[in-house]
């Protein structure tokens, strides 16, 4: 379930620049991500853990279909 903290326009802002900052530094641009990762914290102090888990959870999504897909072969 959704709080209001999630749906609120600055919550939302902040993820977004959140993800740009894992899209950046995937790219190889640490200083760049880190700027947004910055700047999202400065508009939600609370998105740093959100992403981490995200993360964390996408991980783990990966290395189930990469478990299915060796079992297929």
């Amino acid at each position: 379930m959704t709080g209001k903290h999630e749906q609120s326009p600055e919550h939302r802002k902040a993820h977004d620049l959140a993800e740009e900052a894992i899209e950046t530094a995937a790219q190889g641009d640490t200083r760049k991500a880190k700027g947004l990762a910055d700047e999202a914290k400065s508009i939600d102090p609370k998105i740093d853990r959100e992403m981490a888990r995200e993360l964390e959870d996408d991980r783990r999504q990966a290395e189930n279909y990469k478990g299915k897909a060796g079992e297929a072969t």
